[in-house]
């Protein structure tokens, strides 16, 4: 690809970061601009640049089982009907920053306040807010809570929907706080989304991050190149083999490799080299080299449901990232934070269940119902030591009694919410569900209709326990010169949307890597 360097010949380097997506594409460029090293930034996806559905906002969907999405499927399970769940991530340079929906959404502090009460040392709020600062262009301008000349710009909706004003207009009646900003230290109400978005194209970790350091020196940037296994001298990782154009490549690395492949690619990689739990590597006929029991497991997933309503008028309006608003809300008053998130989007988008037994009309839209604070815990396991045989991805949605209830307040929330004037003058007709139902019902229904927000994270998590897999600097335990920065090592989901947070890692990993923390 354009500005893409093809150095392979060059196989000793400082830094090797694996993954070219949100969080690489920040480390790329920080260690990059401070650093006098040789950096490899290895990506297993394409550049993606020059394409329509990445660089345009409302074509976010096309995105989704595209060439440059990895197409990964969820495990079937009880809990949601034994359903096939697809599980999009971004398989191109800026990584699923470059195929989501763009929302802007840095959770509540009690998230990151909880990380540091469990152990993990300086990553309370206080002390990972000047990082959210740091990535920001913030619109209007820097603020005790926000950045300005950051690489990714923010900024609030344009132009309000008929939908958003009225479904704000809704909360506000139903007795919720009118937001400003909806990243505030502890978001409770309803207000307009922030997105990144600039000039009305998205503004990605590539663009915003790795683009502008292409063409330095000491960088090199690979595409179409996956990583075999890591290799090592002891317990000290020295680098990798990976595969491009049906070559195997071995690179090595004299400071530090550090991983940043995502929650499912990460642990992988870590299994493929002997790093993880030793009885289920032996039983693939892979050595164990570092017993961490912890790789792989604690997967986390926000459960979604996605609630549509036919309206009264043309949706119309298809600009930004087809949304509008973000609702944070306590499915039972007895929480310290909100774990319901509900957000607007312009169009229908039902699972393929849900519209076999509601058929969508003409002039629907959804209003996606998000369980933001999840009990259920999953898993990632390999099913053969090949390095591109299918995983087994098992989030088990709705697992837990309580994720399931809370989800099910979640939707009478958003039925309540409809019923409410503002929403009320512009619904023609509720399509799924089709009419108002009780918790039981709902429940029957949320077997059908429970997809996901698209935000694996967690497996390979942070902290000192048994299951921890990498400590509060993120070095993995029993290895030296290897990191880990990616969405993977989050102990608990963050309770909204999981790219800022995962950007921030990055900029903390960048951080330690600089001698700043």
């Amino acid at each position: 690809m354009e500005n893409i360097k093809d150095k392979t010949g060059q196989d000793h380097y400082d830094y090797i970061i694996v993954g070219g997506g949100s969080a690489g594409s920040v480390i790329a460029r920080r260690l990059a601009d401070n650093l006098n090293a040789k950096i490899l930034l290895l990506e297993a996806g394409e550049s993606g640049e020059g394409i329509a559905t990445v660089e345009t906002p409302h074509r976010w969907v096309e995105n989704i089982g595209s060439k440059i999405d990895y197409l990964y499927k969820y495990h079937p399970a009880p809990a949601v009907n034994n359903r096939l769940i697809y599980a999009p991530r971004g398989k191109v340079l800026g990584g699923s920053g470059s195929i989501n929906a763009m929302v802007w959404a840095r959770g509540n502090r009690k998230d990151y306040d909880g990380w540091a009460d469990a152990g993990n040392k300086g990553w309370d709020y206080q002390s990972v807010l000047p990082l959210f600062k740091k990535i920001e262009d913030w619109e209007l301008g820097e603020t005790e809570f926000h950045g300005v000349g950051g690489p990714i710009h923010i900024e609030n909706t344009k132009e309000l929907h008929f939908f958003d004003k009225a479904f704000i207009d809704a909360g506000r009646s139903y007795g919720m706080p009118a937001l400003a900003d909806t990243n505030a230290p502890e978001p409770e109400g309803v207000g307009p989304m922030s997105m990144n978005i600039k000039d009305g194209k998205r503004c990605s970790p590539f663009l915003g991050y790795l683009k502008p350091v292409m063409n330095k020196a000491n960088l090199t940037v690979l595409t179409g190149a996956k990583v075999l296994h890591l290799n090592f001298d002891g317990k000290r990782c020295i680098g990798l083999t990976y595969l491009k154009d049906d070559s195997n490549i071995v690179a090595t690395a004299s400071t530090e490799v550090i991983l940043s492949a995502g929650a499912f690619e990460t642990p992988r990689i870590l299994m493929l080299s002997g790093i993880g739990n030793a009885e289920d590597l032996n039983a693939l006929g892979i050595e164990s080299r570092v017993n961490l029991p912890g790789v792989g497991k604690n997967l986390q997933e926000h459960p979604l449901a996605s609630v549509i309503y036919q309206v009264n008028q043309p949706v119309g309006q298809f600009t930004e990232n087809l949304g509008g608003t973000d609702l944070y809300w306590k499915s039972s008053p007895n929480l310290d934070k909100p774990d319901l998130m509900l957000l607007t989007m312009r169009m229908p988008l039902p699972t393929a269940e849900i519209a076999a037994q509601h058929p969508v009309p003409e002039n629907s839209l959804s209003v996606f119902v998000t369980l933001v604070d999840v009990k259920s815990r999953g898993y990632v396991k390999m099913t053969s030591s090949a390095h591109d045989a299918d995983l087994e991805i098992q989030p088990n949605l709705l697992q837990e009694t309580e994720d399931l209830e809370a989800l099910t307040s979640g939707i009478e929330l958003c039925m309540n919410l409809a019923a409410q004037p503002g929403l009320k003058n512009v619904i023609s007709k509720w399509v799924s569900p089709p009419k108002s139902l009780n918790r039981e019902e709902i429940k029957s229904y949320l077997r059908d209709a429970c997809a996901h927000y698209f935000h694996p994270v967690g497996t390979c998590a942070m902290g000192n326990g048994e299951d921890a897999v990498v400590n509060n600097k993120l070095l993995v335990h029993g290895t030296d010169g290897l990191r880990i920065a990616d969405a993977s090592v989050m102990p608990q989901i963050t309770t909204a949307n999981t790219n800022a947070p995962t950007i921030m890692i990055a900029e903390f990993a960048a951080e330690l890597i600089l001698g700043k923390r």
